[in-house]
Order: C-alpha cells, then sequence, then structure tokens
C-alpha cells in the first residue's frame, strides 16, 4: 500500500466512523453492552488507546528504535484491554472525545514521515516477524475502527435502531 493509500484509508476510515456514530445521542454513548460490558464512550477510549501506541511505535521505529509499545509485552490483548477499560472509567467524554479525534491527526503526522520501503519492505524492520508496518498501521488505526463499526450496527439493531 502506498503512503497516499494509507493516509487516504485512515482519513476515510475515521470518516466512516465518526457516520456511524452521528445518529446516536450524547446521551447514549455511556449505555454499556456495545462491546461486551463497554458503553460507546469506553470503546473510543479502547480504539484511542490502541492507535495511542500505534503513534509511539511509529515514533520509535522514525528514531531507529525497537518499539517499547504494548505490542511486544507479555500481557495479553485482555488483559491490555481490561485494564485500560479500568483506568479510563472515570474519563469525562468530553475528554475521551478530544483525545479520539486527535490521535488520529497523529498517525497521519507520523505515516507522513515514512518512506514506501518502510512502509511496505516485510524485511525492513525485523521485529515485525515478515509484515509490512503498513499492515500494522491499519490493524490498529481504520481496520479497528472497521471492526468495531460491526459491534455498534449491531449494537443498534439490537436496541430496534437501523444500522
Amino acid at each position: 500500500m502506498t503512503k497516499e493509500e494509507l493516509i487516504s484509508a485512515l482519513t476515510n476510515g475515521r470518516a466512516e466512523f465518526l457516520e456511524t456514530l452521528k445518529e446516536i445521542p450524547q446521551q447514549e454513548m455511556f449505555i454499556p453492552g456495545v462491546v461486551g460490558q463497554w458503553s460507546l464512550k469506553d470503546l473510543l477510549v479502547h480504539l484511542t488507546r490502541w492507535e495511542a501506541e500505534l503513534v509511539k511505535l511509529l515514533w520509535q521505529s522514525n528514531q531507529g528504535t525497537t518499539p517499547t509499545t504494548i505490542h511486544f509485552k507479555s500481557e495479553t490483548v485482555d488483559e491490555v484491554n481490561e485494564r485500560w477499560y479500568q483506568q479510563s472509567s472515570s474519563r469525562s467524554m468530553d475528554i475521551v472525545w478530544d483525545d479520539f479525534l486527535k490521535v488520529r491527526e497523529q498517525t497521519i503526522r507520523r505515516v507522513s514521515g515514512f518512506g514506501e520501503q518502510e512502509l511496505n519492505d516485510v524485511n525492513y524492520y525485523p521485529w515485525l516477524d515478515s509484515s509490512p508496518l503498513w499492515k500494522w498501521i491499519a490493524d490498529d488505526s481504520f481496520g479497528h475502527e472497521a471492526e468495531h463499526i460491526e459491534d455498534i450496527h449491531a449494537w443498534m439493531r439490537s436496541k430496534g435502531k437501523t444500522a
């Protein structure tokens, strides 16, 4: 995937996610059950935290250092998600929303600093286990959002709303 295509996917993926949220009233952002016990607010925190780790990974990679992000720790994804859920439960919706919007700007800014080879060569970063960097970017950003758009649609249908 070219850098231009990746930035376009980051922009379009976020627009699609925001479009999904557009019809949901503010007070429904706190109702549990969208993904397990999570509300939409909790889901936004989840997406933001994973993408923030991606931003850190991109920064460290661009500095020529091996990333120290959550991706390379011994905690399972479920353990990380639960820890982040517990840590973020008292955050205000305004802060959660602001962080959610700003993390994508940071991702795009970081992606802009990479060349085509860095994004696509499966051997460029040995710590990526023969996977291109763009795939990691997709998985923790627009791909992650797309996965959870389906959860939001299912939740909306369960509430008798069209998705």
